[in-house]
């Protein structure tokens, strides 16, 4: 499985990064790119404990099997619904905004192991999990601006 932990993988997604500009569209969804960039930030943010979510009390998602196949195995689905507070930072300069996402992956790729913050949808997750989800979350963001 793809996780931030591996340097080709983090490299392959800051150019799929770097290729974004604040005109590229969606090919599906509300976001623009800009937007999207802050919504990674935000995620980030979760990721690293600088932000906190509410629970969304989904306990069958933080349990295997479902916690495993959704991390792992299944492609992260279109539409599915975020939690408020992973919409909160408004754009600002695109290109510092992005700058921003390509240095907090480098920080949750570098966090060390043992357990991470809490996630809204799955729950207690280590930072092996972590770094999957959020190479997970990037990829769908960047395929839906077909980059």
């Amino acid at each position: 499985m793809p996780s931030l932990r591996k340097q080709a993988i983090r490299n392959s997604l800051t150019q799929r990064l770097l290729s974004l500009t604040p005109e590229t569209r969606p090919q599906w969804g509300k976001f623009d790119a800009p937007r999207m960039i802050c919504h990674l930030a935000d995620s980030f943010a979760m990721a690293l404990g600088e932000i906190s979510t509410q629970s969304a009390n989904k306990k069958a998602f933080q349990r295997f099997p479902m916690k495993h196949l959704i991390l792992y195995v299944l492609p992260w689905p279109k539409g599915t619904p975020t939690a408020p507070e992973l919409l909160a930072t408004e754009a600002g300069e695109f290109d510092r905004d992005r700058q921003r996402v390509v240095e907090m992956m480098e920080r949750v790729a570098a966090a060390p192991r043992g357990m991470g913050p809490e996630h809204p949808f799955f729950g207690p997750l280590d930072n092996e999990e972590w770094n999957a989800l959020q190479w997970k979350h990037v990829n769908h963001h960047l395929t839906q601006f077909g980059v």
